[in-house]
Order: structure tokens, then C-alpha cells, then sequence
């Protein structure tokens, strides 16, 4: 890791967009950078999604160097945001969540059950849920309830984008797909965030580049 560096809030979120994600996670005062990545939360795609995978991979840093309660703040600070009395909902949180589970396990260890029940709330934006689950999959398999069977239902939603996530999170858990849960429908051409950027694909796509994750009826 380089040298430690200040970084100010305009470097910052050009570093972010840029993904050089190594050298904000080497910055100096990385609580204070984590903090400041929290307002990124609040931006459109995909630029969204970047911000989560950064402040993912800081608060693996700062879990590392003992400070695992300070994560736990952030996480209890990001599922606040989620809270309609919080008069600040950050949608973008879920993803934050996944990210920092993923780098993060120690502090992450006692959220996964509330992660996993925000599937149920309605007020927070859903494809971001099922993808932050996906991107903590190795974490999310022992969660309560069993996050399979609680991800299933939605590979019949009539949303197409809910589906591919749901998709591509289902095979991340290793679940074994019966394929009269697959509903192609018309298979229209969507957008996703998709190994790194917003992508236009069909559902069927995703099916033929996850048909190891798909079983019998």
C-alpha cells in the first residue's frame, strides 16, 4: 500500500469515479474518508455503486487495523439512513452494507439478519438490497431466515431488473435454481451494474452465463 496521502472531498469523489480505489483506502484519516463517502451514497448511478465498493474496501482497512467498532458505527449509521426518521434516506446504503460485509466480516457479523430483512421493507430500494446481499453471498449464507428461500419469490417479480439481480445474487449463494422459477417474459433489453459498469443485456443473457446455477423442475 502507498504511502499514506490527504485527500480532500473534490479528489476524493474523482478518485471514486475513477476506482482507484487502493489509494483512498491509503489515505490519511480513513475514518474521516469513510465518513465522506457516506455522502456519495446519495448520487445517481453508477457512480453509486463505486462509491459502496470504496467505502467497502476502507472499512476492510479500518477493520484491520483494530477498529471494528468504528465499522460497526458506520453500518449502524448507514441502516438509520434507511429509517424514514432519519429525514435523510440514503438509497444507496444497501450497497454500502454489502460492501463493507464483504470486506468487512468482524463488524459485519451481527447486521446479516438485517440486511437480510430489508427484502420486506418496502420503502427501501430493492434491486440495491438483493445486490448488496449478492456481493456478501460468502457472509449471507448462514443469515436468518435462510436467504435463499427468502430471494426466490423475486425471480417471478414483474420487474426485469429485479430479476437479473436476483439471478446473478442466487448463484453467488450457491443455490440451485428449478427452472420453472425462470420467467423470461418478453425479454426485453435492460439496464444493470454488471462487473464494473451499467450494461444492457436481456434476462436471457444472464440465464446462458448462469446456467450452472439453474436444476431441474
Amino acid at each position: 500500500m502507498s504511502k499514506p496521502h490527504r485527500i480532500d472531498k473534490n479528489s476524493l469523489k474523482r478518485l471514486v469515479e475513477a476506482r482507484v480505489y487502493d489509494k483512498i483506502a491509503s489515505a490519511e484519516g480513513k475514518k474521516r474518508t469513510a465518513t465522506t463517502l457516506i455522502s456519495f451514497l446519495y448520487e445517481s448511478e453508477p457512480f453509486v455503486f463505486y462509491a459502496a465498493e470504496a467505502l467497502g474496501i476502507i472499512c476492510g482497512v479500518i477493520e484491520r487495523e483494530g477498529e471494528a467498532e468504528f465499522v460497526r458505527k458506520i453500518l449502524r449509521r448507514l441502516f438509520w439512513h434507511l429509517r424514514d426518521e432519519s429525514g435523510a434516506y440514503c438509497r444507496g446504503a444497501p450497497l454500502a452494507i454489502g460492501e463493507i460485509g464483504r470486506n468487512a466480516p468482524v463488524a459485519f457479523k451481527g447486521f446479516k439478519n438485517i440486511l437480510l430483512s430489508l427484502l420486506r421493507n418496502e420503502e427501501v430500494e430493492l434491486k440495491y438490497v438483493i445486490y448488496g446481499i449478492g456481493r456478501d453471498a460468502e457472509n449471507m449464507r448462514d443469515a436468518h431466515p435462510d436467504p435463499v428461500g427468502e430471494l426466490m419469490p423475486f425471480l417471478e417479480h414483474w420487474n426485469v431488473v429485479i430479476r437479473g439481480y436476483t439471478l446473478i445474487t442466487l448463484c453467488a449463494l450457491k443455490a440451485s435454481i428449478p427452472g420453472d422459477k425462470i420467467e423470461i417474459g418478453n425479454d426485453e433489453e435492460f439496464e444493470m451494474y454488471f462487473e464494473g459498469e451499467i450494461v444492457k443485456l436481456r434476462f436471457s443473457d444472464l440465464i446462458d452465463r448462469f446456467s450452472g446455477c439453474l436444476g431441474g423442475n
